[in-house]
């Protein structure tokens, strides 16, 4: 009886050895690619492997032609694309790739089929809930039917655009009668957020592989005298349940001139991760957009190595423009390449200004 007794508390010490060397090798996030390496260090301190945080909340605020809905795009066409590829120590090897982009809008003109392919257009399932209560019953249905090996994407573009239930039977009302409307929208949707739905939704996506990209637009803040000028609508729950928060501004427009006419062909704009629950918050990113390609990895990392400004680079011994580099780079597969310079020096900054410091614990 004692021998086995030792041999069951061996096997419960095995048991819980694996146990705990299992949880200490499991990662308590993973992330999906932006699309952009500067972009993925930014968030997560990761280069090829970083990115958004999945299975979170992720907010994206920027005001109009910033790139909110670019960046979006890029993440769904990265996930649609790659996901099934992705070794997770989290979540089971999806099988099945579900993306919705909830177009509350109702404005979509990006050449789509042209940057991304008619099998991704095709692939997303493009809805649109005008109300945030009807989001709300949406997006909770597809996390609570959601099964092991299955992934799922849900963009919001944008939060502002909702009204809610009873706003627009008030406005249906109004309609009908020709008078005037009362009613205080805002406050209904930002009640409905915080005391509904964000609640309630966190514990619905614990373990599922449900990632949540809500687009938010930015406003001013009237009356502020101290503190930011800028705000998006929403409430606290934004701020409270979200893991990443990325504010977008335009630097510049990108323009090129023929036969005497000048044209913008893309924008540079800043990323300020102002919220971050997975890396160091408060790191910026400026990144290149074109309007007929997307986000720009090889122009990002060029901008960021050399300078917007540059116009000879020297590679290897080699001088090149701005513009033969990038051709060089892509002819010859360098892609790859480029983005792991571009990781090592931000990861070589990060090391020399971090605080030598003795740990207290």
């Amino acid at each position: 009886m004692l021998k086995r007794r030792e041999n069951l508390q061996d096997l419960a010490e095995e048991i819980s050895s694996e146990i705990l060397s299992e949880n200490k090798d499991t990662p308590r996030v993973e992330f999906l690619s932006s699309g952009l390496t500067l972009l993925n260090l930014a968030l997560s301190g990761k280069g090829a492997e970083g990115g958004w945080a999945r299975g979170r909340i992720i907010n994206i605020v920027g005001d109009g032609s910033s790139g909110k809905t670019m960046l979006a795009i890029e993440l769904a066409a990265q996930c649609f694309f790659y996901i099934k590829n992705v070794n997770s120590k989290i979540f089971k090897q999806p099988k099945t790739v579900k993306i919705v982009y909830n177009n509350v809008e109702s404005v979509m003109d990006f050449p789509l089929e042209e940057m991304y392919g008619k099998e991704f257009v095709e692939g997303v399932e493009w809805v649109r809930t005008p109300t945030i209560e009807g989001f709300g019953r949406d997006y909770g249905r597809r996390v609570i039917g959601l099964k092991p090996g299955e992934f799922l994407l849900y963009i919001v573009d944008s939060y502002d655009s909702f009204t809610s239930e009873a706003g627009m039977e008030r406005f249906e009302e109004a309609a009908k009668k020709d008078k005037s409307q009362d009613g205080t929208y805002g406050v209904e949707k930002a009640k409905y957020g915080s005391a509904s739905f964000f609640n309630n939704i966190c514990g619905m996506m614990d373990g599922k592989d449900a990632t949540l990209v809500i687009i938010s637009q930015v406003r001013e803040n009237i009356g502020v005298t101290f503190g930011k000028k800028y705000t998006r609508s929403g409430g606290k729950a934004l701020d409270f349940y979200t893991h990443q928060v990325v504010w977008l501004a335009e630097i510049e427009k990108l323009k090129k001139t023929f036969k005497g006419k000048t044209m913008s062909y893309g924008i540079r704009t800043k990323a300020k991760v102002e919220r971050n629950k997975t890396a160091k918050p408060f790191r910026e990113a400026d990144l290149t957009i074109l309007f007929d390609y997307g986000v720009d990895e090889i122009g990002t990392n060029i901008t960021w190595l050399f300078g917007p400004e540059v116009k000879k680079i020297l590679w290897e011994d080699k001088e090149y423009s701005r513009n033969d580099f990038i051709t060089y780079i892509e002819e010859n597969g360098l892609e790859k390449k480029l983005a792991e310079k571009v990781e090592d020096e931000w990861l070589n900054i990060e090391k020399n200004i971090t605080t030598p410091r003795k740990r207290k614990f």
